[in-house]
């Protein structure tokens, strides 16, 4: 798997530039408890820096698929429709060489089919298509 994180961050500036605000939205599993950061050796096997997490559980982050980025691209509604800016919901699967998931297919449709901005990303250009041709209101 690359390393998608320079051009996340490249893709990210780019957004801002075109009036998108975009996040980084991340997924996964840590473990969460009582913390307690290990100042020198002990008789536990764990060294300087180490952490130890008492009671500790499971935090899930994100929903599966999600995608990397995500957040908002401002659309000027047409005059029949108020004539008013909205937020349209818009969502980034950063991807340099991998494919994308069928979890991350299916989480592009459901963000597409309800009116929002969604699609995997793998260049600057992809961006500026996406957010260009994609940040219209259509019939649905």
């Amino acid at each position: 798997m690359a390393d998608a994180n320079p051009l996340t961050k490249e893709i990210r500036i780019l957004a801002s530039e075109l009036g998108a605000r975009l996040f980084r939205q991340n997924t996964g599993m840590a473990w969460i408890g009582k913390a307690r950061r290990i100042a020198r050796h002990q008789s536990v096997p764990v060294g300087p820096g180490d952490v130890i997490i008492k009671s500790a559980r499971p935090f899930h982050a994100g929903l599966k698929g999600m995608s990397d980025l995500g957040g908002w691209m401002p659309v000027e509604i047409t005059p029949e429709m108020v004539g008013k800016t909205v937020a349209v919901y818009t969502q980034v699967e950063v991807k340099t060489t991998d494919k994308p998931s069928p979890e991350q297919l299916h989480w592009i449709e459901m963000v597409r089919d309800a009116g929002g901005i969604a699609d995997v990303v793998r260049n600057l250009d992809g961006l500026r298509r996406m957010l260009t041709s994609g940040a219209q209101i259509q019939d649905r």
